[in-house]
């Protein structure tokens, strides 16, 4: 559920504005908005530390350190100038890199000409002898292969390179003259070991500072506690000897702030967010719940304060659409040893994601096993153990059930789209608007039976067209109920027909679960027909096979994964989230605090 948020205002004096902050920040509850948009010099410096801390920390994350630097406790002037040296080491090295790479290829570019010093080249020039380079393509070099000057001295799969000497090329053959090389192969080469040895002490001086990374990381996280309490300190307003701030709190904490400001001796006001726009949104729900945040994460979306927590309900439909996306009971058993044995591995890391993984597994395994889908295996399915718990209806193999399958995708997607305009009928239930929801539920059922006719060839029921014309004229009466009848029937008329075909897709886009999931079982059948349809006949055959089969289930898996990305997750945040109005603008609640 989405926390409840109050406004808050805090008044204290200038003297002590330093010392409240610290301890509001203490408490960690407030989501500070800045009256103004905080400047000062102390708060740029610091964020050019932070810039500075965070471009260190990259540099020395390449370098594998040597022994852990000692526990030191250098000064911020210290840190800054150390920060600086390895910033400067590390450009410098990466400068040095380009040099020696231009150098490389200024050697490769006339290696077809022979190893030979241009000043040679220069001063025979002076002495009456002009030699000249050029490059030719082999078009071009047939036309000028009869000059009897021309010298071949190398040639590649393009180009034939050779020299004229006391000789202009004739009019016509427009040829690539190719300028004098920088320098001699000798002095080159020479210049290139003096660099790579520059490059090499560079490297071993960054790798002994990456020893003391873990310094600059603390550090960092010091600088940027920091720059959020200048940054809301400079936020704030001043008016004669006083300065303010304003910020949200979500309810249960408000205590703790009166309390904190009866202590300190501030002004405080508290009042309901006036533009709830402006609240951060708290997402607060059981630990069971929550570990569909992860997917959220992912996604960057955040609903607005005023919007639903879709929590629930976008947990459980994920994790029936990953399922039957997935649709192979074999693969949601590869899914949860990988997860098993990644937990084991990564004991540090937040659990969330692996309950979650844990939970799609074993309702990828449960649908597979009801469909009778072990990698595509037919063979398995018909074995004692595993046909047993196989529902005909829905068997992956059954000859008839693509319909059923069909149809079976247009009701989670009606009865889906059914709990979104329910939560929206809820939040009005005392008003007329409740009512335009309910014939929204109305059109969608009359459209999830005409998605029956057109589509899987159902017989339309006579009701189905009652409900279909009930529910137009709710929505068309309360969409916007006022006052002047008419003039709401006007305004919610110029869209309605659009809204009304919209529904219908919106239904006959669930059928992509049992389009996905179907195409999942066809591919790895496919590849197992193709490893051992004809049988294994010697050990090599049984090699390709193997690989055959290893190559072609996890291209199927990856592909089932996309399909889960794309399909799974746009059936929560497109269909569903737009039939209950959301809009995914909020802002996440980031409280004041270390």
């Amino acid at each position: 559920m989405i926390a409840k948020m109050k406004k808050i205002t805090l008044l204290v004096t200038e003297p002590e504005r330093d010392h409240f902050l610290s301890a509001l920040r203490n408490i960690g509850a407030v989501h500070v908005k800045p009256v103004k948009e905080p400047e000062a010099q102390s708060l740029d410096e610091t964020r050019q530390k932070v810039d500075k801390a965070d471009k260190v920390i990259t540099i020395l994350s390449h370098y594998a350190g040597g022994e852990p630097a000692e526990n030191k406790k250098w000064s911020e002037d210290a840190y800054n100038e150390k920060a600086e040296d390895i910033i400067s080491v590390f450009y410098e090295k990466e400068q040095f890199l380009k040099d020696i790479l231009t150098m490389r290829r200024e050697k490769e570019r006339f290696s077809y000409w022979g190893a030979f010093d241009p000043e040679d080249v220069t001063r025979l020039k002076d002495k009456g002898v002009d030699i000249r380079l050029y490059r030719l393509g082999k078009g071009a070099f047939k036309k000028a292969r009869d000059i009897g000057s021309f010298t071949v001295t190398g040639k590649d799969k393009r180009y034939v390179y050779g020299c004229l000497v006391n000789c202009e090329m004739p009019a016509g053959l427009n040829l690539e003259e190719m300028s004098l090389p920088s320098g001699n192969p000798e002095a080159l080469n020479n210049e290139i070991k003096r660099f790579e040895e520059k490059v090499r002490k560079q490297e071993e001086h960054l790798r002994e500072a990456a020893a003391e990374s873990g310094y600059f990381k603390k550090l960092k996280k010091v600088m940027e506690n920091r720059c959020e309490f200048l940054s809301v300190k400079f936020g704030m307003a001043e008016e004669n000897k006083f300065s303010y701030l304003r910020g949200f709190c979500p309810d249960k904490d408000v205590k703790k702030i009166v309390s904190l400001s009866k202590e300190k001796g501030a002004g405080y006001f508290i009042e309901d967010p006036d533009d709830p726009s402006e609240a951060p949104t708290l997402i607060t729900n059981p630990r069971w719940i929550s570990i569909i945040d992860p997917v959220f994460k992912f996604m960057n979306t955040v609903p607005g304060y005023d919007e639903f927590d879709i929590s629930f309900v976008f947990l459980v439909f994920f994790s029936l659409f990953f399922a039957m996306l997935v649709g192979d009971a074999g693969y949601g058993v590869l899914f949860l040893a990988a997860t098993f044995f990644a937990k084991k591995r990564m004991k540090n890391a937040p659990p969330a994601p692996f309950f979650l993984m844990y939970l799609l597994s074993g309702a990828t395994i449960l649908w597979g096993a009801v469909t009778g889908t072990w990698f595509g295996a037919s063979g398995i399915a018909r074995l004692p153990v595993f046909n047993s718990v196989i529902i005909e209806k829905i068997s992956s193999f059954g000859p008839s059930n693509r319909h059923f399958m069909m149809y079976l995708s247009f009701t989670i997607g009606v009865v889906h789209l059914t709990i979104a305009h329910g939560k929206r009928c809820l939040r009005v239930i005392n008003s007329p608007l409740a009512i335009a929801q309910a014939g929204w539920i109305s059109i969608l059922w009359g459209m999830f039976f005409a998605a029956g006719t057109l589509v899987v060839g159902k017989i339309f029921p006579i009701f189905a067209g009652y409900m279909l014309g009930a529910g137009i004229m709710m929505v068309l009466v309360f969409e916007n109920y006022q006052k002047n009848i008419m003039k709401g029937i006007t305004q919610t008329l110029t869209s309605l027909p659009l809204n009304v075909i919209s529904a219908f897709s919106d239904i006959v886009s669930y059928l992509r679960l049992f389009a996905v999931g179907y195409a999942t079982v066809i591919v790895a059948e496919s590849f197992n027909s193709m490893a051992i349809g004809g049988g294994i006949k010697s050990v090599m055959g049984g090699l390709i096979a193997a690989a055959v089969l290893f190559m072609g289930h996890t291209l199927n898996i990856t592909l089932a994964i996309m399909a889960v990305v794309v399909h799974g997750i746009r059936l929560n945040v497109l269909e569903f989230s737009g039939h209950l109005g959301m809009q995914w603008t909020g802002e996440e609640y980031a409280p004041f605090k270390k």
